[in-house]
């Protein structure tokens, strides 16, 4: 299973085996994005970013704690994802996202 991400016809796609890492720091994890606006998921990204910053922090090894056991996922490709996502978002402010 994974997550389908679309804003102004780019799509990215990542493992749900993250989802924990994404609810941990953004409010409802990808699925929060569904339905903003690309300025609004901007927004919504980078307050995820600073509670990743937070918890690195607190923690010091995010992928001891996040990256998937099975090795399908990890922080450093989700941050990526993110990246990816919030960069689309910024080109295309006031397009819709998509999560699937």
């Amino acid at each position: 299973m994974s997550y389908d991400v679309d804003i102004g016809g780019h799509w990215f796609n990542y493992t749900w085996n993250m989802s924990r890492f994404f609810r941990d720091h953004m409010p409802d994890g990808i699925k929060g994005l569904d339905g903003l606006t690309g300025r609004q998921a901007v927004d919504f990204i980078g307050s995820g970013f600073n509670s990743i910053d937070s918890s690195y922090c607190r923690l010091n090894n995010l992928a001891a704690e996040y990256d998937a056991p099975n090795g399908w996922g990890s922080v450093i490709g989700a941050l990526i994802f993110l990246g990816r996502i919030q960069s689309a978002c910024a080109a295309n402010p006031r397009k819709k996202v998509r999560v699937l």
